[in-house]
């Protein structure tokens, strides 16, 4: 098993150590297992529903564009 050192602002560390110890494991422990989860979330392929919604809207698309394409789409 590896180890690196990650700089982080302090209130943040003390929320990580906080939140795992309520919840029975390491703050490393907890952090590993999101760089699996992560890892595993981006080697599966997307849903079909969200494949099909990709590029609906240009992604350089001004905001007017965008707003006016959410009032098309929602009401």
């Amino acid at each position: 098993m590896s180890t690196i050192t990650i700089p982080m602002p302090e209130e943040d560390l003390a929320f990580l150590r906080a939140w795992s110890k309520e919840h029975g494991t390491s703050a490393e422990a907890l952090l590993a297992q999101q760089a699996r989860n992560l890892r595993d979330r981006l080697q599966k392929p997307l849903h079909p529903d969200v494949a099909a919604a990709i590029g609906i809207i240009s992604p350089d698309a001004d905001e007017e564009t965008y707003h006016q394409y959410l009032e098309k789409k929602y009401l």
